[in-house]
């Protein structure tokens, strides 16, 4: 799964996301060439050239969340980080402490723990109605472990198996438990009303490498 992903990322990189910037550059240079006449005619030129921005912008973020370079180059810290510069730009507030080290977690490790980030704070911005989320990446004791906190309303734990019944949300959750399952890991979710959510994903590291 990690593979395709990766393939479809780099075709994504090298046709649609290539092609959206030349037109955008293209369209860019017509203008300075021939700019419109008319207030109309500027107005319907700065439209186009709005839409090709935002084509630019949603094929870098597919991209990114195909497989984002840093993840591999970098690692899971750095991956992480380019998530909350995100974040930030979209208006949250952010508070983000890593703790894994110098050395790199194996590359499933990093991989699964960066999926759990990115389903547990696409719940947040779905379901949470708060701009503030804490996210905690750390190693210790032979685990490496990634925790998603948002300050929001929250659910009932016991409304839990409910809230997991929905088409979008139990494949988010039973993909994440899948995920860190696989490598022998666990996955915690804690919540109260009007106190915010927790996801917690731990994995140990002797299995895993």
């Amino acid at each position: 799964q990690e593979e395709e992903r990766r393939r479809v990322a780099y075709e994504v990189h090298d046709g649609l996301a290539q092609v959206a910037v030349a037109a955008h550059q293209n369209l860019q240079a017509f203008a300075r060439r021939h700019a419109p006449e008319s207030d109309k005619g500027k107005k319907e030129l700065d439209v186009v050239l709005k839409q090709v921005r935002a084509t630019v912008s949603d094929a870098r973020r597919v991209i990114a969340n195909l497989r984002p370079t840093a993840l591999d180059d970098l690692g899971l810290a750095a991956a992480i980080s380019l998530e909350v510069e995100r974040l930030s730009e979209e208006g949250y507030h952010v508070d983000f402490e890593e703790h894994l080290g110098s050395e790199r977690l194996p590359e499933e490790v990093e991989i699964t723990l960066f999926r759990v980030s990115q389903e547990a704070l696409t719940n947040m911005r779905k379901h949470a109605e708060t701009r503030w989320v804490r996210i905690e990446l750390r190693r210790q004791n032979g685990v490496a472990c990634v925790e998603v906190r948002d300050f929001g309303r929250g659910f009932d734990p016991a409304a839990l198996a409910t809230l997991e019944g929905g088409p979008g949300e139990r494949v988010g959750f039973q993909g994440m438990r899948e995920r860190v399952g696989m490598l022998g890991g666990n996955l915690e979710i804690q919540s109260r009303p009007d106190a915010g959510t927790s996801i917690t994903a731990t994995i140990p590291l002797t299995q895993s490498t």
